[in-house]
């Protein structure tokens, strides 16, 4: 059979979007960076609803299974490993608020995912004397679960059906958005932190929308905050490198934050702002690193939690729930009547390319495609997940000398922050970098197959993320789809389509 693909095209396809425009702009090429941009819009929407989706539903049968006072165990186990570490060890280093503000809004632009799918996500950012105020409208996993209809009957969500400090004191709250009262207010509080860090005013319904406050002095968080979680307020003081009531924003620097990095992209492209574009380009690489990574820890501190609460078996009741309601549905239903051309142009570049985050963070994913005359085969060295877990060692103990440094880490971010006063150019630069290193420590003691599965590539030993590509190798076998896993940390991934099969 001939080649499908000239070899420049697949590397085109392995090549990030925004190192694709960037090339295109250096060749003067404007419409076809203008165009590559068109596509980077659609990139991400995909896996990030993906994961929101997973999340609600695991955490769903979860509740189910075990009842729903199963689930404020669930959430502690989930954020001991995705946030304690990675957020609230740190978090008296945030002493100027408003550089807070920036990340959160890179934060919400990714999930915010360029404003495309269903009920296209949008925030807005205010300010006031007290605070900034993050209006979510709607809010892009939460609400826009809701607004898909995933509480409905039969859907695979979950409302809960009392009420709890964690629901906001509510029956029929969402399964998902109690992942909110934990991670910007309960955990908080209870870490040597020992405040509410965010505090939300949730949707009421669908159509509703939500509010993420960031208080300029966190020890002015409102009593009614404390009081709504049954909890009360720790004397603390801070030292802040911004004090007074003076507004720091003014209106357009706000809604510029808010918007689409895609749409700015395009306005300099179009406007022959090429170096502005170039530099957006170089921002938006890293734009989604934080949050996908949040993701994938909770995904699968969800799987160990459910092996150690119940057992494997009931871990593949669950992997078969999340295939069945996540990918049959919306990924591979959507894919199955495509040509192998458009297949393999749909893996490239919203499944593999959007989960190597542009190839950012430690131990960055990267992959390639190779074509031969029977198949195209895709090389995860290693995948933007699963393999990106796997080397940073999330499935060993923590090792002891790793622990003392991150609290000496921990101690010196900490000390410096509320101790010597930095210019806020200084802070500034350094700020970003600081928390995309403590974000990035991965989770540790994560669990593997104690033996083979049919979901687990008839392998033991397979660290639990990948056995959801386990569950897909399952269903898709004799079907022109092999997957082989990783057999060590410094393994690759390999996905190889047979052209005969799926042409």
């Amino acid at each position: 059979m001939t080649n499908l693909f000239s070899k420049h095209e697949l590397t085109e396809l392995s090549t990030p979007y925004p190192d694709r425009i960037i090339g295109h702009i250096r060749k003067n090429e404007i419409d076809k960076a203008l165009f590559v941009c068109d596509e980077m819009r659609e990139s991400r929407i995909l896996l990030h609803d993906y994961f929101a989706d997973s999340c609600t539903v695991l955490w769903s049968w979860i509740g189910e299974r075990l009842g729903e006072d199963s689930i404020e165990k669930l959430f502690r186990s989930v954020f001991k490993q995705s946030a304690e570490r990675q957020y609230y060890e740190v978090a008296d280093a945030q002493v100027m608020p408003h550089l807070t503000v920036y990340l959160l809004a890179k934060s919400w632009r990714a999930h915010s995912c360029f404003g495309v799918g269903p009920y296209p996500a949008k925030f807005r950012i205010t300010e006031d004397h007290e605070k900034f105020t993050f209006h979510l409208e709607p809010c892009a996993s939460g609400a826009r679960l809701w607004k898909k209809g995933w509480y409905e009957e039969g859907k695979g969500g979950q409302v809960s059906g009392s009420e709890h400090p964690w629901t906001y004191n509510r029956k029929g709250f969402p399964y998902y958005c109690i992942h909110c009262p934990f991670l910007n207010e309960i955990l908080p509080y209870e870490s040597g932190y020992g405040m509410i860090m965010w505090p939300v005013d949730p949707l009421n319904s669908p159509e509703d929308s939500c509010a993420w406050h960031v208080y300029k002095d966190p020890c002015n968080v409102p009593e009614t905050y404390y009081k709504r979680l049954k909890l009360d307020r720790k004397p603390k003081k801070m030292r802040l490198s911004k004090t007074g009531t003076d507004l720091i924003f003014n209106p357009i620097e706000l809604t510029e934050m808010a918007r689409p990095i895609t749409d700015r992209i395009s306005e300099n492209l179009m406007k022959k702002n090429l170096k502005e574009a170039i530099k957006l380009c170089r921002e938006v690489r890293d734009e989604f690193l934080t949050l996908h990574d949040l993701y994938a820890m909770m995904i699968l501190a969800t799987y160990s939690f459910i092996a150690e609460e119940m057992d494997e078996t009931a871990l593949g009741e669950a992997l078969e729930n999340q295939f069945n309601q996540c990918l049959k549905k919306q990924v591979l239903s959507t894919i199955e009547t495509m040509p192998l051309t458009q297949k393999i142009s749909f893996l490239a570049t919203k499944i593999f390319g959007a989960d190597n985050c542009n190839g950012t963070g430690y131990h960055p994913g990267r992959f390639s495609i190779r074509e031969t005359d029977k198949e195209i085969r895709f090389i995860l060295a290693p995948c933007g997940s699963g393999g990106r877990l796997l080397q940073a060692g999330a499935y060993d103990p923590m090792p002891f000398l790793k622990r003392i440094r991150e609290k000496v880490e921990n101690i010196a971010v900490n000390f410096i922050a509320q101790i010597i006063p930095l210019p806020e150019a200084i802070l500034k630069l350094a700020f970003p970098l600081i928390v995309t290193h403590f974000t990035q420590r991965k989770s540790y003691s994560q669990g593997k197959t104690g033996k083979p599965f049919s979901w687990s590539f008839n392998q033991k030993e397979i660290p639990y993320y990948c056995c959801q590509c386990g569950k897909i190798a399952e269903k898709m076998e004799g079907n022109g789809l092999t997957i082989i896993p990783p057999a060590g940390k410094k393994d690759v991934c390999v996905w190889k389509l047979s052209k005969a099969d799926l042409i």
